[in-house]
């Protein structure tokens, strides 16, 4: 059987949708890709901001964000930063920017792609009337065991919670926030009481196993969509989705891990992924 090849729209908030396109663009089934980049917050106030900052942040995360706009009042935009990504690393990929996906706008631009597939990865909840534009459906990468970890934060709440493994998981974009059929999922280690900020190691956690991981489960969903030869397995109930951590959570989970350390603790897990603090 000879693959289909694949009109794929990239749906993204973040840079790590940009690695993702990266990892995409050279898949034989792939025959053209569009980015197309979003708002992370559309239409928030100044002062939404700044409460979403303080809220998740804290303080030292105000104080940074007004650090960084004194320094730089007039620097590049999101879609400029998008832009110069997407040049360096996707450069046969097309680029459009949706100041917010589900207006009329977009939702027309959309259309006129005509994707027949849609990827979704670190960007905002879609509605139908988004994700349902692309012929075969869209697939999203989500930095989680679903359904168990559905939800915000990878790997935060396995730490917190003792959980000595985190999955990344391909499902189907649905109605409901990463509960859609699972296409594949893998788990992989986690240290609990790691050296260092328990934060700083989330963050390199999840940019050197998590996301790395996730974007080769892409490709192979993408591989076996073209193809025709993927299998879907439906979700089981799960818990709630879990939110974002806030700065208290975090500093909750600084607490748990200080006593992790010197308290006797066994990782339940045998394996462990040593991250360097430096």
């Amino acid at each position: 059987m000879i693959p289909g090849r694949l009109d794929i729209a990239v749906l993204t908030s973040r840079s790590w949708g940009v690695d993702l396109a990266a990892g995409l663009q050279h898949l034989s089934e792939v025959r053209s890709l569009t980015i197309v980049t979003t708002s992370l917050a559309p239409g928030r106030s100044l002062r939404q901001k700044l409460r979403t900052i303080h809220r998740y942040q804290g303080m030292p995360g105000l104080w940074a964000a007004l650090r960084n706009r004194l320094e730089r009042p007039t620097g590049p935009n999101p879609p400029a930063d998008f832009a110069a990504r997407i040049a360096k690393d996707c450069p046969t990929a097309r680029h459009i920017h949706c100041h917010d996906l589900h207006s009329p706008e977009s939702l027309a631009r959309l259309r006129d792609l005509a994707p027949d597939l849609g990827v979704v990865f670190a960007t905002y909840w879609l509605r139908p009337e988004v994700f349902r534009i692309p012929r075969l459906g869209c697939l999203n990468l989500h930095l989680g065991r679903a359904p168990e970890f559905r939800g915000s934060s990878p790997a935060f709440y396995e730490m917190l919670e003792g959980v000595p493994d985190v999955g990344v998981t391909v499902h189907r974009v649905s109605e409901q926030l990463d509960a859609g059929a699972v296409l594949l999922q893998e788990t992989f280690p986690l240290d609990l009481a790691p050296r260092g900020d328990p934060m700083d190691y989330l963050y390199r956690y999840q940019a050197e196993v998590l996301i790395p991981n996730g974007i080769r489960l892409m490709g192979q969903a993408v591989r076996q969509i073209a193809q025709g030869t993927q299998v879907e397995s439906p979700q089981q109930p799960g818990p709630p989705a879990r939110r974002r951590a806030t700065y208290r959570q975090q500093q909750e989970l600084r607490r748990l891990v200080a006593l992790r350390r010197i308290r006797p603790w066994r990782q339940p897990s045998p394996h462990t992924i040593d991250i360097p603090t430096s």
